[in-house]
């Protein structure tokens, strides 16, 4: 059974996440601006809990970093938008080849100033746009033919499918394997106006609603490592986490 291209999968957010061995020290953080080449557009730091979050645009899109003292993470999501706007189109940041290839980018650029991490994650949501529930039930079949069975799309609802498939790294580090989290599902997504006037009560009213086929990834290295991530192959590390996610949502569920 074939699937759609690879483009047709659409980026509701995208991220990389290291653990760090050790909390980072918030105070003296120059990554964001260091990456991207300009400060970014709001900086928050709570140096108590040494959490320091940092926000900006990068080539339309906006750029996350988040720190804490146990993770630390890079989100790609889509640049804020007038309401008028996102009521016609569902909140992506582009196709996901497009858009994992920048953040791809970012973070090979990041990597050799990333501090000693004991495991890499690459995450996503993905959204497919589609006509109906009905027609993505269909659809989603296509990247699960063992449930084509038993999916039927006229009389099921609340389709919701998880499962992790680990598998060896292929990056020559021995004892390092690889978590493939997946979760599929298809949503609706409604979109309403809210309109408030002076001695009236406030009235909702329906504007649109839209149908997609959804896939959230995570893609991580196993908690089982003994040790810090060899440095010098995190991008490496990195580029194999890519590459399995843009197999599954190429592929569907395989072992």
């Amino acid at each position: 059974m074939t699937t759609p291209p690879l483009e047709s999968w659409l980026v509701a957010n995208a991220r990389v996440t290291a653990f760090p061995v050790e909390p980072v020290k918030i105070d003296t953080l120059s990554w964001w601006s260091d990456l991207v080449g300009h400060t970014p557009e709001s900086v928050t730091s709570r140096p108590k809990t040494a959490q320091r979050e940092e926000v900006g645009e990068v080539e339309g899109r906006q750029l996350t970093l988040k720190v804490e003292p146990e993770r630390i993470d890079w989100v790609l999501t889509p640049a804020p938008t007038a309401p008028e706007d996102t009521a016609s189109t569902l909140p992506v940041a582009g196709p996901f080849p497009e858009v994992t290839k920048l953040l791809y980018q970012i973070m090979a650029s990041w990597m050799p100033h990333c501090p000693k991490v004991t495991r890499l994650a690459f995450g996503a949501v993905l959204l497919q746009p589609v006509a109906d529930r009905r027609t993505g039930y269909v659809e989603i079949v296509r990247y699960l033919p063992a449930l084509a069975s038993i999916l039927d799309p006229d009389r099921s609802s609340d389709f919701f499918f998880q499962i992790n498939r680990p598998r060896t790294s292929t990056t020559g580090i021995t004892g390092l394997t690889v978590n493939r989290l997946t979760k599929w599902s298809v949503m609706l997504l409604q979109s309403f106006r809210l309109t408030v006037a002076k001695s009236q009560a406030t009235t909702v009213g329906h504007v649109d609603e839209k149908s997609a086929c959804r896939l959230e990834l995570d893609i991580n290295t196993g908690p089982d490592y003994p040790g810090p991530l060899p440095h010098e192959a995190l991008v490496a590390i990195l580029g194999e986490l890519v590459g399995l996610s843009e197999e599954i949502a190429t592929r569907g569920d395989i072992p």
